[in-house]
């Protein structure tokens, strides 16, 4: 990864790290719509809907942050198979959206999932690289299995956290873009009790 550095003199990159993908899905797009919620300008892509009951496991759409632009992004293979595989189309398409979204100047990008395209070079590489070198933080899922590959591509600049850990909510906080979690008023609670 060739990119231009911050201020700091480090890119402003964090490794979201988990080992349940299930839930750093919806802990990533929880993120990713309070943020977007709450005003902060946002370009990437969070899971629109996580694995729902009754549906194919791959069955999965992801949301572009900025654009709103929901696309189908893995098929099941077969009964047989283990695995899903990734629309390549979709990734394109994907990456193409999050390219656009940099002209509005986001403050963040969000990347759910540092995958085996990503780590491999592809998927959406290019657009992580593309937003650091923009100045652009970035805070990508990374799972505990990619993590030797996510630490080659950063050639090991980039922060890591537990998802679950309070790092992550100063790390953002640090950037100016802390998010409260979302409480009911006294007002609201009381109303919503009635």
């Amino acid at each position: 990864m060739g990119y231009t550095l911050g201020r700091s003199g480090r890119p402003s990159i964090l490794a979201l790290v988990y080992s349940d993908g299930a839930a750093a899905c919806r802990t990533i797009s929880e993120l990713g719509y309070r943020l977007r919620d709450s005003g902060v300008p946002l370009a990437g892509i969070v899971a629109y809907h996580a694995t729902r009951d009754g549906t194919p496991r791959c069955d999965m759409e992801i949301e572009e942050l900025s654009s709103r632009i929901i696309l189908q992004l893995a098929d099941d293979q077969t009964p047989q198979a283990s695995g899903c595989r990734v629309d390549p189309t979709a990734m394109q398409d994907a990456a193409a959206l999050i390219s656009a979204a940099f002209q509005k100047c986001p403050e963040l990008l969000i990347v759910n999932k540092f995958g085996q395209l990503e780590a491999t070079g592809g998927g959406l590489a290019d657009a992580i690289t593309e937003a650091v070198d923009l100045g652009i933080p970035v805070v990508v899922g990374v799972p505990e299995r990619r993590l030797a590959s996510w630490r080659e591509f950063t050639n090991g600049l980039a922060e890591e956290a537990m998802i679950d850990s309070p790092r992550v909510q100063q790390w953002l906080a640090r950037r100016g873009l802390g998010v409260q979690p979302r409480r009911l008023g006294v007002q609201q609670a009381l109303t919503s009790a009635a």
